[in-house]
């Protein structure tokens, strides 16, 4: 989808948003811009939004964790002007309580398996060692982080493939992640800090408690960690994952447009390449977005 085209559909929502005429003139650098996102955006999120407050000198706080729990606590009343979800469920409840302007798709993923180093993980055999007894696996949270749900929709088409695969795969299947609160408000970041976000699910495949995670193919860092081999599944069973954002309603005039900024900034050339080198699937063609 051409980026003119990702434009116009953020736009068409921000118009059931008030936003004041004058407020796109506001001075930048006052009230931070509060993003609830998606745990797995971290490196690549972190990276835009340092690259972004560099420009525009606006400042943005996030706050990461499970887009289901973080929907929750924005329906609890927790901070937050800009929704980066890992799928386009939970913003739509948002929208449809009244909370949100309608969700936009603004990066995808996909799912991949990931393993130790040592493993003799391929594409072609991905599904009989999941299904092999001696393999233990490992799953984000169902409904409270939509990895676990795209994991599970993964089983779902295994049936497909071999009969009896889903109960298998359901039945053997640990959701080890995805099921903690999100971090409170002291864990909010500000853009411009490095942080370390080590893979969560790294330590469970060292340590022996899963042999194979069934995760995105999406990472932390912009490349890949020596200490595990990840492979796509098999395009039978491959899942996409539609990642959306939503602008929070009853905000002031000047933090909605604020928050409306970025949402674009996501869709530009220079911010979907960024997604690329995290290993994010654009919403646009790569093909002139590397003059950065």
């Amino acid at each position: 989808m051409p980026v003119s085209s990702i434009r116009r559909f953020v736009i068409l929502s921000l118009l059931v948003l008030p936003l004041a005429p004058c407020a796109a003139e506001e001075a930048p650098g006052g009230t931070p811009i509060h993003i609830h996102a998606a745990g797995s955006l971290g490196g690549a999120l972190r990276a835009i939004a340092a690259r972004y407050q560099q420009e525009t000198g606006e400042t943005i706080a996030m706050v990461f964790g499970p887009s289901g729990l973080l929907r929750e606590g924005i329906e609890k009343g927790n901070e937050a002007d800009l929704f980066l979800s890992a799928d386009r469920q939970h913003p739509q409840r948002l929208a449809a309580e009244g909370k949100a302007a309608s969700p936009v798709v603004f990066i995808r993923n996909s799912l991949c398996a990931t393993a130790r180093a040592d493993h003799p993980l391929t594409k072609a055999q991905l599904l009989d060692y999941m299904l092999d007894p001696a393999t233990k696996i490992g799953t984000s949270t169902p409904k409270a982080d939509p990895g676990g749900d795209y994991a599970m929709a993964l089983f779902a088409k295994a049936e497909t493939v071999r009969r009896g695969a889903e109960q298998i795969l359901r039945e053997k299947a640990r959701a080890l992640v995805g099921g903690a609160p999100p971090a409170p408000a002291p864990a909010q970041t500000n853009a411009n800090v490095p942080q370390s976000e080590p893979a969560p699910t790294k330590k469970f495949l060292l340590d022996g408690t899963v042999d194979l995670f069934i995760g995105y193919c999406s990472r932390r860092e912009t490349r890949p960690d020596p200490e595990v081999v990840t492979v796509p599944v098999p395009e039978a069973l491959a899942v996409r994952a539609d990642y959306a954002l939503a602008l929070l309603r009853d905000k002031s005039p000047e933090r909605q447009a604020a928050a409306a900024r970025f949402a674009l900034y996501l869709m530009t050339p220079n911010a979907q390449a960024i997604f690329a080198d995290y290993n994010f699937v654009p919403v646009a063609a790569l093909s002139e977005f590397r003059a950065r």
